[in-house]
């Protein structure tokens, strides 16, 4: 969790609220020897929540906790912060005081008055008694569990995805190896983290351990490979260490043989997109090995895009599922505004069809909305725009600027227009008559078809099945179809023409 969430509150510590003249309770020397600060509270009563429920605390949570401890009433915190004091008081709080009623109460009632006294007789309890965790392992509630590797996200903001778990839990039980893919700031890393903390809770476990690894700085294969031998062997510290990659390789699946891990591969992707050919060809055997090798383990892959080396292991009918993950439901994305005190539910229902339930671009217009219009949805909505994060636009950037071929660049424009004009998807036909005429080219059905396969896959276009016809549309995003129309760095209208191509049936 990043702490420094909880620091955005500026007020200053009140210093006629000493340990030694609490209300109602009397501190001996021993139990206040060290200072408890507001930050070591908050990580103490975090962990315990999490423990306790599988989510960690949101922001707003922080907020009140952080004023509560300042001896703030809810206007000050409110005045102090984004949120509203209808919000903060009425909605946000009695929910907290019952959380952390049943986490920390021990048998009473936790509420405003009292939070601050619970809070520093548990904060040295649990700073004394307990040794500081590793940065490298999380033991879970019931002490069997560990988290080696690296931190997952905090999933304090969590909400909705119950099918999506649903299938996941099941899947990870069956499959060898599930990719979750999906454009940045969509949950996909949120995803696989609360998977984690579902797990964790079962009474009965279907793993051992669990082990997560972000790749996003693209290691060499040799170099992921010892550093997950080296972080497994906590757990197995008797194998030795071949020197050569495949060897290596080896005592791997052998660790994966002799535990049930659930292993996560964080941005899987940039492993093929930033690594030279022959390291591309290295991970794909490395990725075969895992899955074609018998093991008790399954990994579980987050990445912007399913990379094409996977497309023989697919077509071999090896053990992997491919899940492209959308947007929030209404009722989950709701709860996500609702949490930045936006609650006009036509104005917000606008909001989640323009972001496409996206709940990186939701908090990021919500963040906008408070700022600059004092969290007015009405107001905004009288000056309305779209905005795109800079998560994704630096995505389309790398899209437009490498990666797209002049056909993969032109439809998108095309459709970028079409929509902005009529509102309406394009139909197959539509588009191969209309492109071809626009631009007065030969652009034959089978390199439309394979255009328009790439793109779908980069997650930059999105394909609608009619119910009865199931003719298929095509569509764009509102937010990519602004970042297409206003250009802002010039990648994407590089030419004006298509090249002429051959006619192939």
């Amino acid at each position: 969790m990043d702490f420094n969430a909880g620091q955005r509150l500026n007020l200053p510590l009140n210093p006629s609220l000493s340990s030694a003249t609490i209300t109602g309770r009397n501190f001996t020397e021993q139990n206040c020897s060290k200072i408890v600060t507001f930050e070591k509270a908050l990580a103490v009563v975090d962990d315990l929540v999490f423990t306790k429920t599988g989510r960690r605390l949101s922001e707003a949570e922080i907020t009140v906790l952080k004023g509560t401890w300042n001896d703030c009433d809810y206007e000050e915190i409110a005045e102090n912060s984004p949120y509203s004091l209808n919000y903060l008081q009425r909605r946000l709080a009695p929910q907290l005081w019952d959380v952390l009623s049943a986490t920390i109460g021990n048998g009473e009632r936790v509420y405003k008055k009292n939070l601050r006294n619970f809070l520093e007789i548990l904060t040295p309890d649990k700073y004394h008694t307990q040794p500081a965790s590793s940065e490298n392992q999380v033991t879970s509630a019931d002490n069997s569990l560990q988290i080696i590797g690296g931190r997952p996200p905090d999933i304090s903001n969590f909400y909705g995805r119950a099918q999506e778990l649903a299938d996941l839990e099941k899947l990870v039980t069956k499959q060898r190896c599930i990719s979750l893919i999906g454009v940045p700031g969509i949950g996909k890393s949120a995803l696989a983290a609360k998977l984690i903390a579902e797990l964790s809770l079962k009474s009965q476990p279907r793993f051992d351990y669990f082990l997560w690894k972000s790749v996003s700085h693209a290691p060499l294969v040799q170099d992921l490979v010892s550093e997950l031998v080296e972080q497994i062997q906590t757990v197995e510290p008797s194998l030795t260490f071949p020197e050569y990659t495949q060897g290596r390789i080896t005592v791997l699946i052998k660790q994966l043989q002799s535990r049930r891990c659930l292993l996560v591969l964080d941005e899987f992707d940039t492993l093929f997109q930033k690594n030279s050919s022959e390291q591309r060809l290295e991970y794909e055997t490395f990725f075969r090995r895992l899955l074609e090798e018998q093991h008790q383990s399954c990994l579980l892959l987050t990445g912007r895009v399913f990379p094409n080396e996977f497309d023989s292991l697919i077509r071999a009918k090896r053990s992997i599922q491919y899940l492209k993950i959308k947007g929030l439901d209404a009722d989950a994305a709701m709860q996500l505004l609702a949490t930045q005190g936006l609650t006009n539910p036509q104005k917000c229902h606008d909001l989640i069809k323009k972001y496409s339930g996206n709940p990186l671009e939701l908090e990021t217009v919500g963040e906008r909305i408070n700022y600059f219009f004092g969290g007015s949805t009405e107001i905004f909505f009288e000056n309305q725009t779209t905005f795109v994060s800079s998560e994704l636009e630096a995505m389309l950037d790398k899209m437009f600027s490498q990666v797209l071929s002049e056909i993969q660049r032109q439809i998108m424009i095309y459709l970028a227009n079409e929509i902005a004009s009529n509102s309406q998807s394009i139909s197959f036909v539509k588009l191969l008559t209309n492109i071809n005429q626009k631009y007065k080219v030969s652009l034959s059905t089978s390199e439309l078809v394979k255009a328009l396969e790439k793109l779908e896959r980069l997650s930059l276009l999105e394909s609608i099945k009619h119910p009865i016809t199931k003719e298929i549309t095509f569509t764009l995003q509102p937010v990519i179809k602004k970042y297409i129309l206003t250009d802002p760095q010039g990648l994407v209208h590089t030419s004006d023409a298509l090249p002429i191509l051959a006619n192939a049936s």
